[in-house]
């Protein structure tokens, strides 16, 4: 059952909206930036992994990521995880490396095309990931008081948005 949003008790939780969160510094014109608003956020929600994952389990973002990714799309490539995050191959090696050494994902090779690989969880691997994403959105709904449940999800949805607009910048026009 999802927990009832919380009273914000705090009242520097409700600080001034034209204020960085920390620091009271007028934002003038970058409150509306949304690079500027979206590199604030990034703060706060990286934190918040390196909390619940990073110094736990020892897994960069990256790491997490791809282990979610690779969970989530079964026999996916390394090509296609690249083009997906926007990494170059050689990071998304790196990262497999890690991932693989710590027996959470298997390579196998291609049967269509033998010059490739798929990727895929172990049933260590999977645990983990599910594990990892279910205390992320726990951890998530702790620290993030200011949002509601449905006001996360909006902002869930607007930033997967956001994000759809790198496709649509990529893909040439369809007339």
């Amino acid at each position: 059952m999802a927990k009832a949003p919380r009273a914000l008790s705090n009242k520097s939780c409700e600080r001034e909206l034209g204020e960085t969160p920390l620091g009271h510094l007028q934002e003038l014109e970058l409150k509306t930036l949304l690079g500027y608003q979206v590199a604030q956020a990034s703060i706060v929600t990286l934190r918040v992994f390196d909390e619940t994952v990073g110094q736990v389990q020892g897994l960069r973002t990256v790491d997490y990521t791809v282990l979610a990714l690779i969970r989530a799309n079964k026999a996916v490539s390394p090509a296609q995880l690249a083009k997906a995050l926007d990494l170059s191959p050689s990071y998304i090696t790196l990262a497999l490396d890690r991932l693989e050494t710590r027996g959470l994902v298997t390579r196998a090779t291609n049967e269509a095309d033998r010059r490739g690989q798929r990727l895929h969880t172990t049933a260590a691997g999977g645990a983990l990931a599910l594990r990892l994403t279910q205390q992320l959105l726990a951890a998530e709904s702790d620290a993030f008081q200011t949002l509601s449940s449905v006001e996360r999800l909006m902002l869930a949805e607007l930033l997967h948005k956001l994000a759809r607009s790198r496709r649509c910048a990529e893909e040439p026009s369809r007339s």
